[in-house]
Order: structure tokens, then sequence, then C-alpha cells
């Protein structure tokens, strides 16, 4: 079982955003329409997807969470009891409310419904509906009211990043990146490197922190290291950024690029579907860059 107070930190931060009030309607004129639209994509991705709730219903819950805004006095109130609807229509299916949050956050112009939708899968413990929820918060995307809603997104990450929630501690790793205290930098690396235990990003990130920023002291045999890792782990990007570094000669004492090696790191990268070594990869045949020259095999990159 989870240690006695990993398990309170983990009751406290789904009561802490459940303290919080709903997200404002971006425009107090806001229509039902606005908040779920009645768009002909959304009501065939629902239909294809066989979510736990139709479009009909959740037009419903749409008029009721606005209706809900028109007393501003009693909103909370009425908002509290819209969250047990909600529960009961998508019979505390997580996962699908948290797909009609994503698509109501694509497709509403009036994305406090959605907002809404990620607040109650947060407060039912989804670490990742938590996670976006304080990250939309901390972004300033959502409006509560009577709280600062950049702080609230924050606490909600730092407490996530203390519980071993991976893009948390990447997150909260990437600020403390930008601190002017070496001592609170270096414990950022030292998160984002648990991270990566848990989710290729990390990797990615610690490569582009050796390769070029003033977190750390550049390190070329660092930064190959981890992206690497990246690479083999679905980062495509990886890829082309270790043809770049191979192509460039960073890391190597005369600066001797290695355009063979850079070139298949472009295709390797290419056929992970990364855009930039599909470009770099055509014109290496085209110019004929540690390779022959060969327009066939460009164009088919180009």
């Amino acid at each position: 079982s989870a240690p006695r107070s990993r398990a309170l930190s983990t009751v406290n931060i789904f009561n802490n955003i459940s303290q919080l009030p709903f997200p404002r309607l971006a425009d107090i004129d806001s229509s039902p329409d606005l908040v779920v639209p009645q768009n002909d994509t959304l009501v065939q991705i629902l239909t294809q997807n066989k979510v736990a709730i139709s479009f009909d219903r959740l037009t419903t819950l749409g008029r009721e969470f606005v209706a809900a805004h028109s007393d501003s006095s009693d909103s909370q109130v009425q908002l509290e009891a819209w969250r047990g609807r909600v529960m009961s229509e998508f019979g505390n299916n997580i996962n699908d409310m948290c797909t009609v949050s994503r698509l109501l956050g694509k497709y509403s112009p009036d994305k406090a419904m959605a907002f809404a939708l990620l607040k109650v899968a947060a407060e039912c413990g989804d670490h990742d509906a938590a996670f976006n929820y304080g990250i939309q918060l901390s972004r300033g995307k959502i409006m509560i009211p009577g709280h600062n809603s950049i702080k609230a997104g924050i606490v909600i990450i730092k407490t996530l990043s203390k519980l071993g929630h991976p893009m948390s501690q990447v997150t909260i790793a990437e600020i403390m990146f930008t601190s002017k205290d070496l001592n609170e930098r270096t414990r950022g690396i030292e998160m984002m490197k648990k991270a990566a235990d848990d989710t290729p990003v990390a990797c990615f990130k610690l490569g582009e922190v050796y390769r070029k920023t003033n977190v750390v002291p550049r390190d070329i045999s660092m930064a190959k290291m981890w992206h690497i890792k990246s690479a083999k782990r679905g980062i495509a990007a990886s890829y082309f950024t270790l043809g770049v570094i191979l192509s460039t000669g960073e890391g190597v004492i005369d600066k001797t690029p290695d355009f063979a090696g850079a070139l298949k790191m472009f295709e390797l990268g290419a056929a992970a579907g990364n855009v930039e070594s599909m470009y770099n990869a055509g014109m290496y045949y085209l110019e004929g860059k540690g390779v022959k020259k060969n327009a066939e095999m460009a164009v088919e990159y180009l």
C-alpha cells in the first residue's frame, strides 16, 4: 500500500481541486450552443467513439451549465448539482469524460464547460486530468471567481510532481531551470531525470538542456545520450537533433561534420514522421552530402 503521507497528499490534491469554484463562462451572455456547439464533426466523433453520453444528453448538460450561471449569487450551488448530473450521465466513466472535455475544448467557442468536465474528472482522482486542469489554470485559460487561477494551477502541478506524476515533474523542472540559483537548477535536473524513467518527453528536454541552455554546462556527449534515449522511445524530433549534431560537428574537437551519420539520423527521423528530417534527408540526396547524388531519393523525401 502507498505510504500514509503519499495517500494523504493524493486525497488533499483532489480535495483542493473540488474546493475551487467552477470555471466561469467566457461571456455572461454565452448561450448553450457556444458551450456545446451544433457541430457535425463533434456529433460524428461522439457517435463513432461510442462514448458514455449521447450528443443530445450532452446538449442538455450544456443548457444546464449555462442556466446555472444565470444567477451569479447562486451559481456555484447550482453547479455543484450539475456535477452530480455529470457523474450520473457518464456513469463514472472518467476516460469518456476526459474525451468529451477534449473535444469541447477543440470545437466550442466558449470552453468553460470543457474545463468544468476536466475539473470533475480531476476530482474523481485522475492524475492526468488534474495535471491538464492545473496547466490550463497556470496559463490563465481558466477564470475562477475569487481566486488567482495561475497560482492555483501551479499549486496543483507542484503537488502532483511530489506524487511522482511524470509530466508534472517535467513542468516543475522547467520552472526550476529558470532560477538564478544553481542549486535550484540542479534540483530541476534531478527531477527531470526522475520523470525520464516514465516519459520520453523528459529525455528529449534533458538532451536540449545539455546541448543549448545555460541550465548546466554544455555537454554534447550527454545531449547525445539523452536524445538517443528519447529517439528510441518514440520522439522523432530527437533523430533530427542527432542529425544536426553530427552534421555540424558539435562535440568534435576539430568540428569535422559526419554527413553520412547525419543522413542516417535524418532518414530514421523521416521514417518516424519528422518533417524537418524528411527535408534534410531529401536535400542530402539532392546535393550528395554523405551519399551519392540521387534525384529519385531526393524526390521521395522532399
